[in-house]
């Protein structure tokens, strides 16, 4: 191929936005020149790297999306007996078949045991397998709640919730709501009703959430709504929060 004709080439690829052909290209056409590759193999190795750049360019805008605020990976997290965590378990989780059947997952676990590292990597799993995730820590999900109200924006801000395959809800129950926070939460939890997972991190047993949700019917169908059916998991041990000044990775021990 002339110098020309490459130059074309090069302009056809970025005019169609076809950016993973455009950065694979020259090399392509050295290994098929080198190997003999045919039409066929070439064009279908080029296509190839552009479905590639595709999923990745997708999970990176998904991962950005989604607002982890750590890094957490499912291959990172300890499998500790004192952790009372099956891998099993967690292993079928990272199937997605609860994201399908729109199951939710429920865990508890006292502070530091690893609840907000797993359900961050579990999300960040979901990500990368081209699922989309919103991650809002409780008292952030209610103030963007608020506000939107205030701005005439509630409606749009459901939608938006409800539009994402997973919805991780960090730190449930460490502060009483007030009866326009539940009734939120409540609204949150009604649009996902119909087929979309949401998992939910707390330290408070479900039997006492009637201590931060004061009205009982509100309470009990809250509660109806997340726990029902749902997968429970229930981590245990010594808080890791420190295990960091020991010199441990944040991936070694988890948190929260």
């Amino acid at each position: 191929m002339t110098m020309q004709a490459l130059n074309q080439t090069d302009q056809y690829l970025s005019e169609l936005s076809l950016k993973g052909m455009r950065e694979s290209l020259g090399r392509r056409m050295k290994e098929a020149l080198d190997t003999d590759l045919s039409y066929a193999d070439f064009l279908n190795t080029i296509l190839f790297d552009e479905v590639q750049f595709r999923q990745n360019a997708r999970r990176q805008r998904l991962l950005k999306a989604a607002g982890f605020r750590t890094q957490a990976s499912l291959e990172g997290f300890t499998y500790e007996k004192v952790r009372n965590i099956d891998k099993k378990q967690v292993q079928e989780i990272a199937q997605l078949q609860f994201l399908d059947d729109g199951t939710n997952i429920m865990i508890f676990g006292a502070t530091g045991v690893g609840k907000t590292y797993l359900a961050t990597a579990v999300g960040n799993h979901i990500c990368r397998c081209g699922r989309s995730v919103v991650f809002w820590k409780m008292n952030v999900l209610l103030e963007k709640m608020a506000l939107a109200r205030a701005e005439g924006s509630y409606l749009n801000l459901l939608k938006k919730i409800n539009s994402a395959d997973l919805l991780i809800v960090d730190d449930f129950g460490i502060k009483v709501l007030t009866d326009q926070q539940y009734q939120d939460f409540y609204d949150v939890l009604g649009e996902r009703e119909a087929g979309k997972s949401t998992i939910v991190t707390t330290q408070l047993p479900a039997e006492n959430w009637s201590e931060v949700i004061h009205d009982p019917l509100v309470c009990e169908a809250i509660s109806d709504r997340l726990t029902a059916q749902a997968i429970k998991l229930n981590l245990k041990g010594p808080s890791k929060r420190g295990a960091h000044k020991k010199g441990l990775t944040v991936n070694e021990v988890g948190e929260n």
